[in-house]
């Protein structure tokens, strides 16, 4: 039976749920406070706890399916998925732009026969008609689509175009009370493909451009020696490490490291400057990150200005200090 309903992969694939999953949720509950649509929540991953249940409810979700019994098996997942979708026939699938989801909505996509977007940076309703805009030729012009009648379909969105749900409130009365649905191996179809291992990528190899977290390096570490820090602190925050123009000319860092206005541009949760001024040049390629973290001894460096928290100090003892800390953290827990 059809459904006027919304259903989003919410991926949690090591006790956190993924940014990519979140942009994608805020979408489905946009949708839901304007169209009416009902947002389901698909849960990928360990059984929610309680603090994640009570986080999705304060969003406005009020319906919630978890998908057991596949692990890692993206083959269980994505044929569980289209079994889910022939049962209830919601109108949207929305996935993320993490590696897993970019994988699954493709293959959704054909084995149902829906029709697919990939890239979606806007998704607006007009009558029962959804329009969604991706861009091309690298930002330059824009395509708006439409599924073709019936108006059912599936997307996947663009890294980093949509942010993360806010809370509505204090909503400590709602109870979101997981459905379950069992994963099991389909019967009849060839496996082509086999998963041999799975492996975090480590933070001098993660593209700055992907990372959550970015701790970048200018002039004020001083030293080859002292940028090398950096390394540690990123491996301490599941994060990447970036340079500033300077850094990368004195070969601290390789150039495909740097961050500005003639290098990457980035948009992580955190930024961490570590000894960089923060030019305009710069700016240009950091200033869209949600949280900025300023370290510099100079209590006019404009970097400051754009920081959402401020260190004034050394950098490098700074550095230090942080891994330290974290180090003893993870130790305690």
């Amino acid at each position: 039976m059809e459904s006027a309903a919304c259903w989003v992969l919410t991926e949690c694939p090591q006790g956190k749920i993924l940014r990519e999953s979140l942009e994608a949720l805020s979408v489905g509950l946009n949708f839901q406070k304007q169209y009416g649509m009902e947002t389901v929540v698909l849960w990928s991953g360990a059984p929610p706890e309680e603090a994640q249940l009570a986080y999705l409810a304060s969003l406005g979700v009020r319906r919630m399916i978890c998908l057991e019994g596949a692990g890692d098996e993206e083959e269980a997942l994505v044929f569980g998925l289209k079994e889910l979708y022939l049962r209830h026939q919601p109108q949207y699938v929305f996935f993320g732009a993490s590696p897993m989801s970019l994988s699954l909505a493709p293959r959704l996509a054909a084995l149902l026969e829906v029709g697919y977007v990939a890239k979606a940076t806007y998704l607006r309703r007009i009558g029962d008609a959804l329009s969604l805009t991706r861009p091309l030729m690298q930002g330059a012009l824009s395509e708006v689509l439409r599924f073709l009648p019936p108006t059912h379909g599936i997307a996947s969105l663009y890294p980093r175009a949509f942010d993360a749900p806010n809370p509505t409130g204090n909503l400590a009365g709602e109870k979101l009370i997981p459905e379950i649905h069992l994963l099991t191996q389909p019967k009849g179809e060839s496996r082509n493909w086999e998963v041999m291992e799975r492996a975090l990528e480590p933070a001098d190899a993660l593209d700055v451009e992907d990372a959550e977290v970015v701790v970048a390096g200018g002039k004020g570490m001083g030293s080859e020696a002292n940028f090398a820090l950096l390394q540690d602190l990123g491996r301490c925050l599941g994060g990447a490490v970036a340079a500033s123009r300077i850094a990368v000319d004195l070969g601290w860092a390789p150039k495909e490291r740097l961050v500005g206005q003639t290098g990457r541009k980035v948009f992580p949760e955190l930024y961490i400057a570590c000894g960089i001024s923060g030019a305009h040049q710069h700016q240009a390629g950091m200033k869209e990150a949600r949280n900025i973290l300023a370290i510099n001894t100079d209590p006019q460096a404009p970097i400051f200005q754009i920081a959402t928290w401020s260190i004034l100090g050394d950098a490098p003892q700074v550095v230090r200090q942080m891994i330290n800390r974290l180090k003893h953290l993870r130790e305690a827990n």
